[in-house]
């Protein structure tokens, strides 16, 4: 004869509801047996792949540079601060980028990673378009927005010089903002007739480019700087310029071109 269950209460339970509420229980630890195994299954995958970005597995064998040329590749890579065998996972990209902009040469520059080991640096530089004197240590390129990119103790051969313009700093600085004019006609330059030109002088009148062969373009303000430029380059190139003393195209439409030393 077998024995009831009773409750608390002195009553007896039915033995179905006894069942159900073993075979609840039951239910309830199979969860939590399957809730820890799978927790100790993610813990440990996640132990593998952290020891993983530790190891020389995923460490950082390469740095790829491209688009360099005034620049070199280990200059990069130093400004960059990645270190090769470095965990990949380390490589703080961001300051890594601030760290090869603020280098003289570069425009711009991407960084990423290249899975298991691989970093690659594409730097685009900057495009020198002058030279301005550096007082006693010799001559500065210097690009479109003045930056200075070079220092050099001799006159680097194939730029104008910008004259009455103040010494500018180390490279990587900027020159006086009081060649602005003058910058932007070196920037605006058509190439035909760059290479007529050998300094760009501002002064309290405007901008007077001296000519490689002798005498002066009188532009001006730098106002209307691209039909001033052109109107000065179809002057030197048509015309006789034979005793050249100046090419006037302070109005852009009407140049004028005076020859003679006596009207310098």
């Amino acid at each position: 004869m077998s024995v009831a269950e009773t409750s608390a209460g002195g009553r007896a339970i039915d033995p179905r509801l006894r069942a159900r509420r073993i075979a609840v229980r039951r239910d309830e630890g199979r969860r939590r047996l399957r809730r820890a195994t799978g927790l100790g299954a993610v813990m440990a995958v996640a132990v593998v792949l952290f020891g993983l970005t530790r190891s020389p597995v995923l460490d950082v064998d390469h740095v790829r540079v491209s688009g360099v040329q005034h620049t070199s590749a280990d200059a990069i890579q130093r400004a960059s601060g990645i270190r090769r065998h470095a965990p990949m996972t380390d490589v703080d990209l961001d300051r890594a980028r601030r760290g090869v902009l603020a280098l003289p040469w570069v425009r711009t520059v991407s960084i990423t990673r290249a899975w298991p080991s691989t970093v690659r640096i594409v730097v685009t530089e900057r495009s020198a378009v002058a030279v301005v004197p550096a007082g006693n240590t010799g001559f500065s390129l210097v690009d479109g927005e003045g930056r200075v990119l070079e220092s050099s103790p001799t006159l680097p051969a194939g730029y104008v010089v910008l004259a009455n313009v103040p010494p500018p700093g180390e490279p990587g600085t900027s020159i006086d903002a009081s060649a602005s004019d003058a910058l932007d006609v070196a920037r605006s330059l058509p190439s035909s007739l760059r290479s007529k030109v050998s300094t760009i002088v501002p002064d309290a009148n405007g901008v007077t480019l001296r000519l490689v062969a002798g005498g002066v373009v009188r532009l001006g303000d730098a106002n209307d700087l691209g039909a001033k430029l052109r109107a000065a380059d179809t002057v030197l190139s048509e015309a006789d310029t034979k005793n050249l003393c100046a090419v006037d195209v302070r109005v852009a439409s009407a140049p004028s071109l005076t020859r003679g030393k006596a009207c310098l």
